[in-house]
């Protein structure tokens, strides 16, 4: 099968190493080339593809300026990107793709994989990207995977995360609890700058549903929906000072 792909990207430099990426995986063809919010959007009308690469700055724009245009988003997209971490992050928790500059030749063809197993970003997940790149987002939400596709919950919703190998348990506010196919430390990193801590190897808190700390070699903390959990020794004095 083919996927038609576009490519868009305003450095020359750039679209000739996305061009040369792709020429490795036949089965994605190349259909079009895109450096503006204007040519990308005649570029989609003309091709109609199934993916698009695209950069996140833009000769006149960005490509969240074009894709705010648009109604319904009826193609994959992949973002490439040399945003600071904290925009990385926000591509996380809104469970949309991106590649950092400079592209990294497996990190590619983890994406292409990634977009063969799955459907496309849609326009919710598009429209939550970009409250959370929006640094005085007040109520930031995160994409949490479930097995029929993902479920948005504001961050300030998590009361806690618990950990069961290669799973996670997100415990909310309103008592309901879902399970994401992810680490505890990808979900730690994806909430950084939330106020959570991990406590524990199993156990990420929200520091705002604190009720109580219990003192012990390690220590205990008792969360205000009455979940008692102990704290690992070797994370007692960070997590006191994230306290203070």
């Amino acid at each position: 099968m083919a996927y038609k792909t576009i490519v868009i990207e305003d450095e020359k430099h750039a679209q000739e190493n996305l061009i040369s990426l792709l020429k490795q995986y036949p089965e994605f063809e190349l259909v079009g080339l895109a450096d503006s919010v204007d040519s990308a959007e005649k570029l989609v009308e003309q091709t109609s593809p199934d993916l698009a690469i695209c950069d996140v700055m833009l000769k006149d724009g960005t490509s969240f300026d074009w894709l705010g245009r648009r109604s319904k988003i009826d193609f994959a997209l992949i973002f490439s990107t040399s945003f600071e971490e904290y925009a990385v992050r926000a591509f996380r928790m809104a469970a949309v793709d991106y590649l950092v500059k400079p592209i990294d030749p497996m990190a590619f063809a983890e994406a292409l994989e990634r977009f063969k197993s799955k459907k496309g970003t849609g326009v919710e997940h598009i429209q939550q990207l970009l409250s959370n790149l929006s640094r005085n987002s007040e109520r930031p939400k995160v994409a949490l995977p479930s097995f029929t596709g993902y479920t948005f919950v504001h961050v300030a919703d998590i009361v806690r995360c618990e950990s069961d190998n290669t799973y996670t348990t997100f415990f909310l506010k309103d008592k309901r609890q879902i399970i994401v196919s992810r680490t505890l430390k990808d979900c730690e990193d994806m909430l950084e700058g939330y106020r959570f801590y991990r406590i524990h190897n199993s156990h990420l808190i929200n520091l705002d549903y604190l009720a109580e700390y219990i003192k012990g070699e390690g220590g205990q903390v008792k969360l205000i929906d009455g979940t008692v959990l102990d704290v690992s020794r070797r994370r007692k004095e960070g997590f006191l000072s994230a306290c203070r």
